[in-house]
């Protein structure tokens, strides 16, 4: 006898604490999908922006974009040419640069921060990436022939 009650008290127990835990889930996957969503909005709405050229439309998302992602390299990219299309050159500079920790490797970031460089005066900066370039680019490789045409 006592063992059944303690079965039913158990169940009245259990039982609402599993449904709660249902609609936790569901309230989980809701969400998680939502922020998916709205981050890829976010930088959609920003590249729709900046090639319609209203740079400073797209860097409002692109600002929002990078705090649900940060390590979206693109996303940098994208925000240090707003800003470079805008004539802040040192704040698309500090962008590229935050890009470049995440993918040294990109040829067009490269050249990117060596244009930048070269226009703020830093000249060792911008022998740098030509340096950078020469080692990432194979025989012909348009960014390193831009990148010292800035210099003639």
């Amino acid at each position: 006898m006592y063992m059944m009650l303690i079965l039913l008290v158990s169940h009245q127990i259990i039982q609402p604490t599993f449904k709660l835990m249902k609609y936790f889930i569901f309230l989980t996957l809701f969400l998680y999908s939502l922020h998916s969503w709205s981050a890829s909005n976010f930088y959609d709405n920003a590249l729709e922006n900046f090639n319609e050229t209203n740079y400073e439309t797209a860097i409002k998302y692109l600002e929002k974009e990078i705090v649900f992602n940060p390590k979206s390299s693109e996303s940098f990219v994208l925000l240090g040419k707003s800003y470079e299309k805008i004539d802040d050159l040192s704040t698309a500079n500090k962008y590229y640069n935050i890009a470049f920790t995440l993918v040294p490797h990109n040829l067009e970031l490269n050249f990117l921060l060596g244009k930048t460089a070269y226009n703020l005066g830093n000249i060792e900066d911008y022998a740098e990436f030509i340096s950078n370039l020469e080692i990432l680019c194979d025989n012909d490789c348009e960014e390193i022939d831009n990148l010292k045409l800035l210099a003639e």
